[in-house]
């Protein structure tokens, strides 16, 4: 009986102690611990947003995560003092997501997710007239210097607020990105009497990245439909999509632009048409007579994303002229490298290019990134493709001595009853693997009238 309770007594001691132990360890989390029933809401969809980033579910983790952010913003729990949870978990949710990214962008995909489906869809601040109003006078003794009107108001400054703390790393990426093509960007704009503060709207069009796609399906950096791009001359097609290209999209951009602002003499409203088509900015026109954007704005004719859009895209604009102001880093430098342009025959496989001119197949992808198949279109005697500026061009010459066979010929056969891949491929001297790459072919099924590409040589 008496060892009994000896061991009971210890068995307690030790008890107490762990408990003591694991208390002093935990001071620093305990004061975020959930007290009241909004905090403990935050809390449950903040887990919740972990785990579903953990499975991999990116759009399950920032829907709870931004519903998080929505409880903490409710106007009664900022008056009832609660200012460091909500700054607790936006830097817990964008150190999450940035270690999330670090370990998995673009790991599995060549994509690259539109930042615009993001900026659409960031909760924003409720600020009283106080905040505005400082936010204004702080705002004038800076002056930068901008080539659009500025327009300070309550939206814009949500956002700006948004971009500073929940944004904030993405922003941050997007305006490192941005030094890469910025400069070329703001000299094709002048060259149209485009104003050049428009070189940066990709920021929240695509946070400058060139692969990005939206989930309307607009590609590139200026996040282009391809029916609008073909509008202003950009080639899109199943092997050349021009949007993906930065220089010739850019062109493309600064004719829309220019086009819609001759078209309304006001550029918010070319802004608007640009990011949702002129059919609703005309209807909102015509029904309010006024082509005050912010009026429009108000108004139940113009989508939620197009009302956001100018707002927003006025927010990063504040931002990148002043960059330290904001808790940005504007101590950034970008390595260019010099390219140039060569003309080249064309159809050829860019493995071909790459042997003979000592360029690495991914480095000509990365210069070209129009280029979606591994070959220039056969459809053209000669295609001009990007290089580094260091590329001796007499190995290109060779090109033009190489055989069809050996550059790289293709051509069309339509599939007959009774047909298979192993037929096709050794009636033609290629492989199965070769066909099905070049026609994204998933398995070897294929169905008569089928139109397949037949590839030779190299891919």
């Amino acid at each position: 009986m008496l060892k009994t309770k000896i061991v009971i007594v210890f068995s307690l001691f030790i008890l107490l102690s762990a408990c003591s132990f694991i208390g002093k360890n935990n001071n620093i989390e305990k004061k975020f611990e959930p007290t009241t029933s909004h905090l403990k809401r935050a809390n449950l969809t903040f887990e919740q947003g972990k785990k579903f980033l953990l499975d991999g579910n990116i759009e399950g983790s920032k829907y709870y995560f931004d519903r998080t952010i929505n409880i903490l913003l409710d106007s009664n729990s900022i008056e009832l003092n609660n200012k460091k949870y909500l700054d607790y978990y936006v830097n817990k949710i964008s150190e999450i997501e940035l270690n999330y990214l670090k370990s998995n962008e673009i790991k599995n995909s060549t994509q690259q997710k539109a930042f615009l489906d993001e900026v659409i869809s960031t909760p924003l601040f409720n600020l009283s007239e106080k905040e505005i109003s400082q936010f204004k006078k702080k705002m004038n003794k800076k002056q930068p210097k901008y080539s659009i009107p500025i327009v300070v108001n309550s939206k814009v400054i949500s956002f700006l607020k948004a971009f500073q703390n929940i944004k904030h790393n993405s922003i941050q990426r997007a305006i490192y990105r941005s030094q890469k093509y910025i400069e070329e960007f703001k000299r094709i704009l002048r060259d149209n009497e485009v104003p050049e503060d428009l070189a940066y709207l990709p920021i929240i069009e695509s946070g400058f990245r060139t692969k990005a796609v939206s989930r309307a399906r607009a590609k590139g950096i200026w996040q282009f439909m391809a029916s609008t791009a073909r509008m202003f001359g950009l080639r899109v097609d199943w092997v050349v999509d021009e949007r993906l290209d930065p220089i010739k999209s850019t062109h493309a951009a600064a004719e829309y632009l220019k086009s819609l602002f001759e078209e309304y003499g006001d550029w918010y409203i070319a802004l608007a048409c640009y990011n949702g088509g002129t059919r609703r900015v005309n209807k909102a026109i015509k029904r309010l007579k006024t082509k005050d954007f912010f009026n429009i704005a108000r108004s139940r004719y113009i989508r939620r994303e197009t009302r956001n859009y100018v707002p927003a895209f006025l927010a990063s604009l504040i931002i990148v002229k002043s960059p330290e102001e904001y808790g940005f880093n504007s101590d950034i430098t970008y390595t260019t490298e010099n390219t140039k342009i060569i003309k080249i025959p064309s159809p050829v496989d860019l493995n071909t290019v790459s042997l003979k001119s000592k360029i690495p197949y991914s480095k000509l992808k990365e210069l070209n990134p129009e280029l979606i198949r591994h070959f220039t279109p056969f459809n053209k005697k000669y295609y001009f493709l990007r290089v580094p500026e260091s590329t001796d061009e007499a190995s290109i010459l060779e090109l033009k001595r190489l055989p069809p066979q050996k550059k790289y010929f293709v051509g069309w056969y339509k599939v007959k009853r009774g047909d298979n891949l192993y037929a096709i491929a050794r009636k033609f001297g290629t492989s199965v693997k070769k066909i099905k790459r070049v026609n994204k072919l998933r398995s070897n099924l294929i169905k008569p009238g089928k139109q397949l590409l037949i590839p030779r040589g190299r891919i």
